[in-house]
């Protein structure tokens, strides 16, 4: 189980203590991302990410801020996504003092350097590019800005190389101040959580007094907005020159804490979750299609998608879409064998048993939950809902989610659209 409680400076924290665990994770999240930024500073949650490992009133500099890290054999890093920003620290128990302290600094203290703001930029630049190159990598911000087309949780977390660019200081540290508050930051203590974890957190993070009491009632951001219907509409090809093309096709299905995201979560498991899948035994196993091909969901505040990827010659694309068509209209018409539902739930419960022996994980899991919902479920409270979904539930999901009228198709490679045919 989890503790939850507020620091006098109204940050909310979630104690998550395992047994045995020698690890501990410290993981601190604003629910703020690309969708709250105005066009102007697209880009900018995740400029502001970087920054915060520019060094602290204390820790003068980047050197001596990630030295202090590093000596600790700590795995550390942030995160930017579309609907929130994270930070983390996780090291061995007896360090958890520092941990916090360190963390606490670099979210209240950082310094904002404008000589140092300048030359982030460049780096910064060079990850857009990087996501660019690689299609892999890239595949996904294609297809969201094609399904939410005209809307900013359609844009590419990190905004454009002219953003970045444009970025003045004095904009940044509005921005940020309007969302870095003590009462908008959620803070999780995960793994070796001891007696002392308390007495660190409202040293460190409960010091700091808020300024915008606020600020944790601000949720506004644009509402989602799907792409135009037209065919022409639906398909948006990145003619480049690979051996392998990426594709990704997908369908509107349901925003986060929606109930019906349990049973499309058994669905999408047996259509292409496992090397046992359907998708996976038809496209690459008995036709040879595919080297990878897995489908899935994402979740929002407002919106969701359920998708299928593949990497494959140009020459396959085709008949890779019309074996994967072929699939989800099976499931519709006829769900899943008893065999199939129950080995997806057994597949379900095994990876994420596996995943929570780890302290980070176990982080995630409660934080996640804490931005979106009020009511926070267990693993095991999880668990119990994919045990009751029926082979009703996943044919009756499937039915909402695959609308052939509405698939989008989203390909980066040698191909012209014209050719593709979904």
């Amino acid at each position: 189980m989890y503790e939850k409680y507020q620091l006098k400076n109204k940050a909310n924290v979630y104690l998550v203590p395992q047994k045995d665990a020698q690890s501990v994770t410290v993981l601190v999240m604003y629910p703020v991302g690309s969708r709250y930024e105005p066009e102007k500073l697209a880009g900018v949650s995740h400029y502001i990410e970087h920054m915060m490992f520019k060094g602290t009133k204390s820790r003068k500099n980047t050197l001596i801020l990630t030295r202090e890290i590093d000596r600790l054999g700590a795995h550390y890093n942030a995160f930017t996504g579309k609907e929130y920003t994270g930070y983390y620290i996780k090291t061995d128990k007896k360090y958890s003092e520092i941990s916090i302290d360190i963390l606490s600094d670099m979210l209240f203290n950082s310094k904002f350097d404008p000589k140092e703001m300048e030359r982030e930029k460049g780096p910064i630049v060079e990850e857009i590019r990087m996501y660019k190159d690689n299609p892999m990598m890239n595949i996904d911000n294609l297809f969201e800005d094609l399904i939410f087309a005209g809307c900013p949780l359609g844009r590419d977390i990190a905004g454009t190389e002219k953003h970045v660019m444009s970025y003045k200081r004095p904009e940044v540290l509005q921005f940020r101040d309007k969302y870095y508050d003590s009462s908008n930051m959620y803070i999780v203590v995960s793994g070796a959580v001891s007696e002392d974890t308390k007495k660190y957190l409202d040293k460190y993070f409960g010091a700091e007094k808020s300024k915008h009491p606020t600020c944790g009632r601000d949720k506004k951001f644009k509402p989602f907005c799907f792409g135009p219907e037209a065919k022409k509409d639906r398909i948006f090809v990145s003619k480049k020159e690979t051996d392998q093309a990426q594709m990704m096709l997908g369908f509107q299905a349901f925003k986060y804490g929606d109930k019906r995201n349990v049973a499309a979560s058994v669905m999408n498991n047996i259509l292409g979750g496992s090397m046992s899948s359907r998708l996976f035994i038809q496209i690459r196993e008995r036709r040879g299609l595919a080297y990878f091909v897995r489908s899935g969901a994402e979740q929002f505040r407002d919106a969701g998608y359920s998708y299928v990827r593949a990497g494959l010659e140009v020459k396959n694309i085709n008949k890779a879409i019309a074996v994967m068509k072929k699939e989800m209209k099976k499931i519709m018409q006829k769900g899943a064998s008893k065999r199939e539902l129950a080995d997806a739930k057994s597949n379900i419960r095994g990876g994420l048993t596996l995943s929570m022996e780890d302290s980070s994980t176990q982080a995630n899991w409660y934080v996640g939950q804490a931005l979106y919902i009020d009511k926070i479920k267990t693993p095991e409270q999880k668990l119990a809902e994919i045990d009751r979904v029926t082979n009703e539930d996943v044919m009756n999901v499937a039915k909402q989610i695959f609308k052939m009228n509405k698939m989008r198709v989203a390909i980066i490679g040698d191909v012209e659209a014209k050719d593709v045919e979904f």
